[in-house]
């Protein structure tokens, strides 16, 4: 019983430690945060102009390849709807032979006059 006491006495002292730690690193992460903010907010400023150009090149770059966009997606879809139709009628066509060589064999010849 002695011994589960004393696993939970350094238990707890481990985790005492564990929290020091914690609060230690939180005051640095505070003070680090408070002295670079400044510069932080420089370099956000500073990158509003060039965030600004490269969006208005991208949205013109976006506006130049749609049509091309558009054109390969018509063709891919067209494409596509060949493929699924001949995946359709490909399978169809030993039953169509044997349908067509059974009517050659049994339909009605005309009489021939004689």
């Amino acid at each position: 019983m002695l011994e589960l006491i004393a696993l939970a006495g350094l238990l707890v002292a481990g985790l005492a430690v564990a929290c020091v730690i914690g609060v230690v690193f939180i005051v640095l992460k505070v003070v680090f945060w408070a002295v670079f903010f400044p510069i932080r907010l420089l370099f956000k400023l500073i990158w509003v102009p060039i965030g600004l150009v490269m969006g208005v090149v991208s949205l013109a770059a976006g506006a130049a390849i749609i049509p091309i966009v558009l054109t390969v997606g018509i063709v891919v879809a067209v494409l596509g709807a060949l493929a699924a139709l001949f995946a359709l009628l490909v399978p169809a066509i030993p039953f169509v032979l044997f349908g067509l060589m059974i009517w050659a064999i049994l339909r009605k010849r005309p009489a021939v006059a004689g």
